[in-house]
């Protein structure tokens, strides 16, 4: 699309529905709470914990956010894209969902406790076996809140989903810390909190209205089929911000370099997170619309303007950051932390074309085949293997790394406007 053929910023705005911008805002608000409280979080168990506590918490959310996305099953986007097309069958299948996840998380719990001393040995924690339990409970507990959450998304229920998003992820966290005495013991109520916190997710998921239009509804089977295929991507679309900081720390173990690049990673994600929230309001409504056969070319071409215009509005907080940055690493790190600052003004440029991808993301998880999403994003994650390990001949790790980075997101960012605009056009079933 040539850019004389995009719609103004504020003909765009205007196209948009009111609904849909105050859900957006909400959503984006409960986010920043959400990250808020867990950066807070890290302060507080540092104070706690010492530094042998903070390590510990590091690696629990490290494990967590590492298995969780496979163990969803892809049910999280599944719920999303299918859930707004059933009518009689909400409810029965957002509970069957939860069973399965259940079932899952307690058959995992069950393996990793067996094996809790050889995995604490392994991840090198001093607690042992209570030390993998506690991280077990806690990564159950997260699993269980996002499939509640979803569905509420996926139904369309945005105050409830808000308020599951807030509270589970959120306020309970907090809670379990102040209840707690020790770091074992915070992961332990904060994952039976987020149990709790899902399972009423779930039993609150109201059946949608009746309507005229006839048509077979997704079954499980439908939902686990989407999920299984699409759970590759989800497990790659994470690993794109984790891959550059370990391979920095094991090319250049002991030294702060990986940190300069967790930072970065860390830049680039506040950025980005603007956008992410897209896919939980849109996502729902666009399969809903879509299959009813009720888009318009209005439709059509707000979301394929869509990515440009995040790239766009991604283009300004990440100058401020490439004009900024000695100021944000001396205030953040501190002044002896100078060799951060090329590294964060060469890697926060991803953010520009990840912000494109995920403006595009809702259209392409609802109208493209899940396999599609997944052999992109698996892609793009060996793209930045391949860039960073080519980069490592001629450039320092950190360079390298952030220089992969910004390779595989330009990739997904471009490949992104290009199949939204492909996806939009593809004849309806």
């Amino acid at each position: 699309m040539l850019a004389g053929d995009l719609p103004g910023l504020r003909t765009l705005l205007r196209a948009v529905p009111a609904a849909v911008r105050r859900d957006y805002v909400s959503t984006l608000a409960v986010q920043w709470f959400v990250l808020g409280t867990g950066l807070y979080l890290f302060h507080l168990v540092a104070q706690r914990g010492s530094v042998e506590g903070f390590a510990y918490y590091q690696i629990a959310r490290g494990t967590v956010s590492t298995f969780q996305p496979a163990l969803l099953l892809g049910l999280g986007l599944g719920l999303q894209r299918y859930l707004p097309r059933t009518e009689h069958t909400t409810r029965r299948l957002a509970r069957h969902a939860l069973y399965v996840e259940t079932v899952l998380v307690t058959v995992v719990g069950l393996v990793g406790v067996s094996a809790g001393t050889q995995i604490a040995g392994g991840l090198g924690l001093t607690g042992g076996r209570e030390a993998v339990i506690a991280i077990v409970v806690m990564l159950g507990g997260n699993c269980l809140c996002s499939a509640g959450l979803a569905a509420l998304r996926g139904n369309h229920q945005i105050l409830d989903s808000n308020l599951i998003y807030g509270l589970g992820l959120g306020l309970i966290p907090l809670v379990a810390f102040l209840s707690a005495e020790t770091i074992e013991e915070f992961l332990i109520i904060q994952g039976a909190g987020a149990t709790a916190v899902g399972l009423w997710g779930t039993l609150v998921v109201r059946r949608r209205p009746a309507t005229t239009v006839e048509g077979q509804e997704p079954t499980l089977r439908t939902l686990l089929a989407y999920g299984i295929r699409r759970m590759p991507g989800e497990v790659a679309l994470p690993t794109l911000y984790t891959f550059p900081t370990f391979a920095v720390a094991v090319a250049m173990p002991g030294q702060p370099d990986a940190g300069y690049v967790g930072f970065t990673t860390s830049a680039v994600t506040l950025i980005c997170s603007f956008f992410a929230m897209l896919t939980p309001v849109l996502m729902p409504r666009l399969s809903r619309l879509f299959h009813r056969a009720g888009e318009n070319a209005g439709v059509r071409q707000l979301l394929t303007a869509l990515p440009v215009i995040a790239g766009m509005l991604a283009a300004l907080p990440t100058a401020v950051i490439l004009v900024f940055a000695p100021v944000l690493v001396h205030g953040f790190l501190g002044r002896e932390f100078s060799s951060a600052v090329p590294i964060l003004r060469l890697g926060v440029l991803a953010a520009i074309p990840l912000a494109m991808f995920y403006a595009a993301r809702p259209t392409m998880d609802t109208l493209l085949e899940p396999k599609f999403m997944s052999r992109l994003l698996i892609a793009c994650l060996a793209l930045e293997i391949v860039v960073t390990a080519i980069g490592t001949v001629f450039l320092t790790p950190p360079h390298a790394a952030v220089l992969g980075l910004a390779a595989a997101a330009t990739a997904l960012g471009f490949d992104g406007v290009g199949l939204a605009a492909y996806a939009v056009r593809l004849p309806r079933s």
